[in-house]
């Protein structure tokens, strides 16, 4: 059973009709609900809120502080990526880079304000390398992208049913605080470990749910709310992991906020704040 899965990513920005604008038209989610001051932006058919964009027309963009590197959106098959990448071909969209990474084949952008997005595809997980210890060996090799143009001649506009917010990779300031956090206060496992450059955490399996790297620079800043990018990322819990996770909180005398009997925040070693809820 699947205990996690990931929820939505909330971000701050600037210019909220052109990052509306944005979402819609290149990386092609439907607008599930708006306001003057927030749009939420996912799947059509099934309501899931993908992405959340929250006004904040006073604060500003900071490169030197912890906070997101991308949000990576998982389509449900290769074919998807394939159209995917065409229609943003087709549109000109401003890539950034591609890459397969061994469980994964994967492209990069950027939004309006520099939030990073990756769209991607796993691979079967026969393909994937998977350590005795347990760990997955990713690597960054060139993207075939003659072959993943040959699955289909059609581009995909709107993001289809069954992509999901696969992971969220993070900006951050201190290795050891954030290893204790996501192994020992989340109970995650380190899935892979790049040296002093980057580290990726996940539960029941998976390649990672959470990257972090400090590429920014070692001992950068944490994000305060007066910066743009991220707001907060959601993780979505099976109730009995939940309940387990907050009894195993308790434990250890984490701090954190309790909304409900189905919802809790807390904040990582970043500053960078975390909604846990029951799925």
């Amino acid at each position: 059973m699947t205990t996690m899965t990931l929820g939505k990513v909330s971000l701050r920005v600037n210019d909220l009709v052109k990052q509306k604008n944005f979402y819609q038209e290149v990386i092609g989610l439907h607008i599930i609900e708006e306001t003057s001051q927030k749009v939420e932006l996912g799947i059509k058919e099934t309501g899931e809120v993908l992405v959340s964009l929250v006004t904040s027309s006073k604060g500003y963009q900071s490169e030197k502080t912890t906070g997101l590197y991308h949000l990576a959106l998982l389509l449900p098959s290769r074919i998807a990526l394939s159209g995917f990448l065409r229609h943003l071909i087709e549109i000109k969209a401003p890539l950034i880079g591609a890459a397969d990474h061994g469980y994964s084949e994967a492209i990069y952008l950027e939004d309006l304000e520099g939030n990073g997005i990756e769209i991607y595809a796993d691979k079967p997980l026969d393909k994937w390398d998977i350590q005795t210890d347990g760990k997955i060996k990713g690597v960054t090799l060139e993207l075939d992208a003659e072959d993943l143009f040959s699955l289909t001649d059609q581009s995909i506009k709107k993001m289809p049913i069954g992509t999901k917010m696969g992971h969220v990779h993070l900006s951050v300031a201190d290795f050891k605080a954030n290893e204790q956090f996501y192994g020992e206060t989340l109970n995650f496992q380190l899935t892979d470990d790049l040296g002093g450059h980057a580290r990726f955490f996940s539960v029941d399996g998976y390649h990672h749910h959470i990257g972090v790297n400090n590429w920014q620079g070692i001992g950068i800043k944490k994000r305060e709310d007066h910066h743009l990018g991220l707001d907060y990322y959601q993780m979505m819990w099976e109730k009995e992991s939940f309940e387990q996770l907050k009894a195993h909180l308790k434990k250890q005398e984490v701090a954190f906020f309790e909304v409900n009997d189905q919802e809790f925040h807390l904040v990582d070693p970043n500053g960078i704040l975390i909604q846990m809820h029951v799925n």
